[in-house]
């Protein structure tokens, strides 16, 4: 089966694992591998849909004499994020992902490792091609668009489950099972500028070797975004001498806390002399252990266009918005309650726009979030658009599904996993909003420094979650 993974219990959902590394499956690039889930259910004899956003669902018949149980909908998702280190020569449209085995570790060559959420996507299709796991009927759903906004989810005709159980692949952690996720919006803001043309003499600055990270689950690890760094930097020179800006280049995915960002600037700040001091003060922001490999990088460089003094300083402003933990809960698990991650920063033809994404558990503070940016926007003069919003999701502790886990969990690692709650979004949310009494959970393996080329999986993790969900599904009352 596995060809590549060594050192494993369970054959099938690592060979799978495998197999979905080889197909690029980048949100919005996610035809190929919903051709493979279909073909593969073609293949097994099992019914199966497709719809026009990439959205498979498979079902199988319940194992003989569990006809009469409840269905179970399984669910994951089939796209990736898509990061990768400036060294690294790796196209996300047609490679497939280069994967290393460092003992129990798994982790990809220069790029995203695709564990997120290629874990689940593996273990349902091993479920579904065992002859040997006692089960009921199963249901299936694989779904497209997750990391840019769940977008196939929200899409997806849910007419189509029975199930009012559902369990969710697409946690992080596996002693932890979840019972609540944030919701979340993202925000474009676009500013035009007005552009001075000439030939100016000025400098480029790099602010690389930033961690990044999950803009939900590793917002509150102190790693700094670049791009709020950029705008550090840029409002210290200002405070020095007249600034323009060329452009500025930073981030790439809403998702992910940004870790490269690159500008031009004309000023008359003596750039050179102070420039020590300057990085000196951006790097006194650094808490984190994993950002300490931060590099500012100043170059020489010649430009013919570049915005005014005034839309230099409307920039700078949008930079200086705030980022990060905006507040925690108050209440057990103390977890992020608000945050903003500043994502992306584009300066060209003419126009300034910024992505953010803003994430919390309650609606009204996701319309603050909105409403701080369209006051942002306001102030400088620029438009803001709110889109791919979705709702968060919480349910108690002590459901049966809930209950069924714990005893799965415990029949397997001997002791009781963590119920909680997580700062990132779900499609939980969707589903449950979507199928009226509907159960979920959300599980999965360890899985670390997601949306980044450092993401790495524990083998034995994935080894044993599968191990857990099969011992769940034998459960009769599930």
């Amino acid at each position: 089966m596995a060809q590549y993974i060594t050192g494993i219990k369970n054959e099938a959902p690592f060979f799978f694992f495998e197999e979905i590394s080889k197909i690029p499956r980048g949100s919005r690039n996610e035809t190929k591998i919903a051709k493979y889930i279909c073909d593969f259910a073609e293949k097994h004899g099992l019914d199966y849909l497709i719809d026009e956003h990439c959205n498979v669902l498979i079902t199988k018949k319940a194992t003989q004499g569990r006809e009469n149980e409840a269905p179970v909908l399984i669910q994951a998702h089939t796209d990736m994020v898509c990061e990768k280190n400036k060294s690294s020569n790796h196209d996300f449209i047609n490679d497939k992902i280069r994967l290393i085995q460092d003992g129990n570790i798994l982790k990809a060559d220069g790029t995203t490792l695709g564990a997120d959420d290629g874990f689940g996507v593996a273990i349902m299709l091993a479920l579904l091609d065992s002859c040997e796991i006692s089960h009921p009927k199963l249901e299936c759903l694989f779904t497209s668009g997750e990391e840019i906004g769940l977008v196939g989810a929200s899409l997806f005709d849910y007419s189509n489950i029975t199930a009012h159980k559902m369990i969710n692949l697409d946690s992080a952690e596996e002693d932890t099972v979840i019972v609540g996720c944030c919701g979340g919006v993202r925000t474009r803001l676009t500013c035009p500028v007005k552009i001075e043309n000439g030939s100016f003499d000025g400098y480029k600055i790099f602010i690389e070797g930033l961690f990044g990270g999950h803009s939900g689950e590793d917002i509150d690890r102190g790693r700094q975004n670049a791009n709020i760094l950029m705008g550090k930097l840029l409002s210290f020179i200002s405070e020095r001498g007249e600034i323009r800006v060329a452009y500025v280049d930073g981030g790439d995915r809403d998702n992910a806390i940004p870790r490269e960002c690159e500008s031009l600037l004309v000023t008359s700040a003596p750039l050179p002399e102070i420039w020590d001091e300057a990085c000196d003060y951006v790097k006194s922001f650094i808490t984190a252990k994993e950002d300490e490999n931060i590099s500012i990088k100043l170059e020489k460089a010649t430009t013919s266009t570049v915005f005014s003094v005034d839309d230099t300083k409307k920039l700078i402003k949008a930079l200086s918005v705030r980022n990060g933990v905006l507040q925690y809960r108050s209440v057990p698990p103390i977890l992020p309650k608000i945050s903003r991650n500043l994502a992306k920063v584009r300066t060209m033809d003419g126009v300034l726009e910024i992505g953010f994404s803003s994430r919390s558990y309650l609606e009204k503070d996701l319309d603050s979030c909105t409403a701080e940016l369209d006051l942002l926007a306001d102030t400088i003069g620029a438009s803001t658009h709110h889109h791919e919003r979705y709702p968060g999701w919480e349910s108690p502790s002590s459901t049966p599904l809930v209950t069924d886990w714990v005893r799965a969990y415990r029949s397997v690692k001997g002791k009781e996993p963590k119920i909680t709650l997580i700062h990132a979004g779900l499609e939980c949310g969707i589903i449950t909003g979507s199928v009226d009494g509907m159960e979920a959970i959300s599980v999965g393996c360890n899985v670390h420094d997601l949306h980044t080329p450092y993401e790495t999986m524990e083998i034995d993790s994935m080894d044993r979650i599968y191990d857990i969900i099969s011992a769940m599904l034998s459960i009769k009352s599930c």
